[in-house]
């Protein structure tokens, strides 16, 4: 399975809801909502994976796993 920020390879995480879940050796463990993926596909594309890690880390303060939803996403053109 490979991570859904940089593209390496990830271990899928297995989870309850709209959620794809990876533990990346570089991005870490964290969530994707189903609707971003589905967008991010339709629309051709990607994450940002410096600011998506940096911003993935900020939420990793809080202890939880963090997620990312359609709004809170950084896309590039």
């Amino acid at each position: 399975m490979n991570c859904l920020i940089c593209v390496n390879v990830a271990e899928r995480i297995e989870c309850h809801g709209p959620w794809e879940e990876r533990d990346c050796p570089e991005c870490g463990r964290y969530r994707v909502a189903d609707a971003l993926i589905l967008t991010l596909m339709e629309q051709g594309q990607i994450f940002d994976v410096d600011k998506t890690r940096r911003w993935l880390d900020s939420r990793r303060k809080h202890g939880a796993v963090p997620t990312i939803e359609i709004h809170q996403a950084l896309l590039l053109p």
